[in-house]
């Protein structure tokens, strides 16, 4: 792997600039690092499974015929079988993260 640095310019609102600089610098981490992470997470995308509590890869996950979720690899969990209440936090919890993807989370 190639661990040289580069430089990148970007454009952002600077009102979201403003506010992250606050947010990162609480919680001392460089935007920089911010930025790389969340680029690494877009290229390669992981979850966690909700009963093992093992990370995958989710663009190599399986998909269960039955309820659409991905397969745990470890335990071979999907969402059948779980409460329908359980089913719709998880729901809704993977459109926060698909809208955070695709850059649609708004203030």
């Amino acid at each position: 792997m190639n661990t040289s640095r580069v430089k990148l310019t970007i454009t952002l609102d600077g009102t979201i600039l403003s506010k992250a600089k606050i947010i990162a610098d609480q919680k001392h981490i460089p935007l920089s690092r911010l930025i790389e992470n969340f680029l690494q997470f877009v290229i390669d995308p992981y979850v966690y499974c909700f009963k093992c509590g093992e990370r995958f890869n989710s663009s190599d996950a399986k998909i269960c015929v039955k309820c659409s979720w991905m397969i745990c690899p470890k335990c071979g969990a999907c969402g059948c079988g779980l409460p329908e209440e359980t089913v719709a936090a998880v729901f809704h919890m993977r459109r926060v993260y698909e809208d955070l993807l695709a850059g649609k989370v708004k203030k």
